[in-house]
């Protein structure tokens, strides 16, 4: 067996689908990797004929198998870019170009002891003339005038008084929970293929577009696969007998300038299921998202005031419902007294584990559980649309002394990763808390009194978050680790976070101990998920960490 990775270095692989520009292919096809492997052997100066046998002998096995990891398509923006102009620089001048510098490096080659040293400089001359590409566009007075106009980006007026329009461009890329993909084939190839195929992986710098930048490497040892060739629902292009073949006579035609299609045979690819991995457990708070996002003056509120967004939001969709309130959409039944069912949830979004993060508030969602009711759903829908129609889309929270802040109901893919339901619902084992978690049951001072009692306070604390996770239908941590310092890169400390109160027995407020929290589960955990007394104000949100780094983008 031999197998090729590939790491993608800046985090995300850009390259279109083959069958629709604006959607990005995921995982990269194996026609992809080959063709690249191909580029990067034709670039040398005199290209390797072991190198070339090793590519054929790869083209010669059967389709590979493919470990890749799950991947959050970024929104495709379109670009737009002027067009060649044709009429200044055509394809046949550069034919004629590169033909005379092919006739006068052979004559120079041939007359190099024959002929008299003055010709010999005088064909020198004419080949670094021909080589010299800045007159072409340095010149003055021989370029038309209206052709030059043309050149000018989009919106530029032409002599004629048209205007003249770019070429729309898309890049649609993704961003894959782990950044590599492995390629493996059941041959056994012998010691000089295999360092002939890792000396042109070693040379490989890009998969896709050139800004998909790619480390490359022959590994001994892959990764399981879960793309398997068979009867599936997957498509991809892979590779044949003859591909390096069929790939020289496409460059023949096309010359690296002219439209071209990459050969290929497609692929039916099955997706397998470890057969090891355990069920993955879904909480009561997992569900469908109604994600806003604030304007960019509005991201200046620090992830602290999260339970006074969240409040202010619930507010504004209470103040447009319908009475009465379903118990789903209010939280509490008729009576008063709390409900025992999972309701929606007021959930703002701060930025953190990136490094640079600061803990800002970029967004709010409105988690709806799964198992919401008909009616509270219902319900929920039709003050959001008021909302809305009353305001004409721009939505406003009144924060009271610290102001409004405006926002706006993200419809279909966003450029803000945080603002991403999937960013937070990834299945994990293990999960930190973006906000501080309030605890169910008070454990007493944490951070005062002797060393035994802060012991006994935090065991008490452990306990409570056991039964924090009971509350949202999820099994026991096997670890957890609690701290009132923040676990997550731009968190901010529980004890800055004001004192969190719910109404206890009698009306009266009980305050809730504030703690963030690592939790560990025997089983993958799918989320959203929430934990906490707080958790349907914005407090215990908690963020997946992948098996492949500790925190994500």
């Amino acid at each position: 067996m031999v197998a090729i990775e590939v790491t993608f270095l800046t985090g995300r692989f850009v390259a279109a689908a083959h069958h629709d520009r604006r959607t990005a292919e995921w995982p990269p096809h194996p026609a992809r990797l080959f063709s690249a492997l191909v580029a990067t052997w034709a670039d040398s100066d005199q290209p390797d004929l072991e190198e070339r046998r090793a590519l054929e002998w790869l083209e010669s096995q059967d389709h590979p198998s493919i470990h890749a990891s799950q991947a959050t398509p970024r929104s495709t923006l379109t670009h737009f870019v002027p067009v060649n102009d044709a009429r200044i620089f055509s394809q046949t001048s550069y034919d004629r170009r590169a033909n005379r510098i092919e006739e006068l490096s052979i004559q120079i080659e041939e007359g190099s002891e024959s002929l008299p040293a003055r010709q010999l400089k005088s064909l020198r001359t004419q080949l670094r003339k021909q080589r010299d590409v800045d007159q072409m566009v340095s010149s003055v007075g021989t370029t038309p005038i209206r052709s030059a106009i043309d050149l000018m980006p989009p919106g530029w007026i032409t002599a004629s008084g048209d205007v003249r329009t770019g070429q729309a461009r898309v890049y649609p890329s993704v961003t894959p929970d782990e950044p590599l993909v492995t390629y493996s084939w059941r041959g056994n190839p012998s010691e000089p293929t295999i360092a002939s195929l890792d000396g042109l992986c070693a040379r490989l710098t890009r998969l896709g577009h050139s800004s998909s930048l790619v480390s490359c490497r022959v590994v001994p040892h892959p990764r399981k696969p879960n793309y398997i060739p068979g009867p599936g629902n997957e498509v991809m292009r892979s590779i044949r007998s003859g591909q390096l073949q069929a790939l020289e006579g496409e460059y023949d035609k096309h010359k690296g300038s002219r439209p071209r299609t990459l050969p290929y045979t497609s692929v039916r690819y099955k997706q397998a299921q470890d057969e090891t991995e355990e069920i993955v457990v879904h909480p009561d708070t997992a569900g469908d998202w109604l994600v806003f996002a604030f304007n960019r003056h509005g991201r200046r509120f620090p992830s602290t005031l999260a339970v006074d967004v969240a409040t202010a939001l619930r507010g504004a969709v209470f103040h447009y419902a319908t009475d009465p309130i379903p118990e789903g959409l209010a939280g509490h039944r008729r009576d008063g007294t709390p409900s025992v069912h999972p309701h929606v949830a007021f959930l703002p979004l701060p930025w953190v584990s990136h490094q640079h993060s600061d803990g800002r508030l970029m967004g709010a969602a409105i988690a709806i559980p799964h198992s919401l009711d008909n009616r509270s759903r219902q319900a929920l829908y039709r003050a959001i649309g008021k909302w809305e129609n009353d305001k004409g889309g721009r939505l406003v929270l009144t924060l009271g002394s610290r102001g409004r802040l405006e926002m706006q109901r993200v419809v279909g893919p966003t450029t803000l990763v945080t603002l991403r339901q999937t960013l937070w619902s990834r299945k994990s084992r293990t999960w930190i808390s973006a906000t501080p978690i309030a605890l169910p049951t008070h454990p007493g001072p944490l951070s005062t009194g002797t060393a035994h009692a802060r012991s006994r306070a935090w065991a008490r604390a452990a306990k409570a978050m056991v039964k924090a996770c009971h509350h949202i239908g999820l099994p026991e941590p096997t670890r957890i680790d609690l701290s009132l310092a923040p676990v997550v890169a731009g968190s901010r400390p529980a004890p800055a976070f004001p004192p969190f109160r719910q109404p206890g027995r009698g009306g009266r407020p009980v305050a809730r101990r504030l703690v963030h929290a690592r939790v560990t589960f025997d089983r993958a955990v799918k989320g959203p998920v929430v934990l906490g007394a707080g958790r349907y104000l914005g407090l215990g949100l908690m963020k997946p960490v992948t098996a492949a780094r500790l925190t994500n983008e």
